[in-house]
């Protein structure tokens, strides 16, 4: 939906109320209306539309609007997400209003009350008022955004950061646990960049660092892949779904990326800043933890620094299985 509009999921089991209900709300130029005639449906349009605003009636063919609120409710409680969920305002409509009913429907999970016939002029302001705590509630879920993707950068080169690579591996650990698909890590370390610190400042390795990761960023082509600052002069690449042989490919396509930079470093392979890869993957993560596929791909690159760097190494299928297991 377009930023600044809202939509209005009606509720009723009646055609002619919703018929109705739908003409008033068109009054109102940010908004758009569905419905639905019974709360099966009405669960159905939430999940596929999370609508800003409900307006449920009272009385349903397959059941009364309490139910369905507490329904709405129980099911976003039980959404698994890593930022919490927008607030979706709920408001009843029924011909009889009485003190039980108030008080069943509001602790059910309902904000407010309307008498039917509903008079257009009050439904329009219940609406509006409802409309802006929902605006409101917008502009403050964009901010913690914000500063949840600020929290996830690396200050420096602008790629994600530690925190990040850290929950990012988590959940792809999981995600790829539960598919049964492979995952590769591939550890990154920028060759004798004390040494290039030491001749050229800590400026130049600033600058260096910062060309660095976007070469590693501009490597990766597909949206799931992620590159992120591990620490220091250390990068850490997340490839879901990318099986060992595809791993060592990205490796190489990301080793040439940075000797094409072509950055001066006298005490460097060939004169010319490099970065040693390490690799590590797996296919059956049932039974080992996300910490020992990353410990394989660090011993991986602590075999390419041995093996005099710029280079890209996976340790050998029986040390891999004897580091995974």
């Amino acid at each position: 939906m377009p930023a600044g509009k809202y939509e209005i999921l009606v509720v009723d089991s009646s055609a002619a109320n919703r018929a109705l209900l739908g003409e008033c709300l068109s009054q109102l130029g940010d908004v758009d209306v569905a419905f639905a005639q019974d709360g099966g449906e009405a669960i159905q349009q939430i999940a596929a539309r999370s609508p800003s605003l409900v307006l449920i009636d009272i009385h349903l063919h397959d059941g009364n609007g309490i139910e369905l609120v507490r329904r709405i409710r129980n099911r976003e409680i039980l959404k698994d997400e890593s930022e919490f969920s927008l607030w979706m305002p709920v408001i009843f409509l029924s011909p009889l209003i009485d003190d039980d009913m108030v008080a069943r429907g509001i602790i059910a999970g309902g904000d407010d009350f309307l008498h039917k016939p509903v008079s257009e002029v009050i439904l329009l302001a219940k609406v509006r008022a409802m409309l802006r705590i929902v605006g409101m509630q917008r502009e403050i879920h964009a901010a913690h955004r914000r500063l949840k993707q600020i929290s996830t950068l690396d200050g420096l080169t602008c790629i994600p950061n530690r925190r990040y690579f850290d929950d990012t591996l988590n959940t792809e650990w999981k995600r790829c646990q539960r598919t049964g698909a492979p995952l590769s890590l591939i550890l990154c370390d920028v060759d004798y960049f004390k040494q290039f610190n030491d001749i050229y400042g800590h400026q130049a390795g600033d600058l260096c660092l910062k060309a660095v990761a976007n070469a590693l960023s501009e490597s990766l082509f597909r949206v799931e892949d992620s590159v992120a600052r591990y620490g220091g002069e250390e990068f850490a690449v997340i490839l879901p779904g990318t099986d060992l042989r595809g791993a060592n490919a990205v490796g190489e396509r990301m080793r040439t990326a940075i000797r094409d930079l072509r950055i001066p470093h006298t005490q460097g392979i060939k004169a010319f800043v490099s970065c040693s890869f390490g690799v590590a993957a797996s296919r059956n993560l049932s039974d080992c933890p996300a910490e020992q596929l990353l410990r394989s791909a660090d011993q991986s690159l602590y075999q390419a620094k041995k093996r005099g760097r710029n280079r890209v190494e996976t340790l050998a299928p029986a040390a891999q299985m004897a580091s995974l297991t």
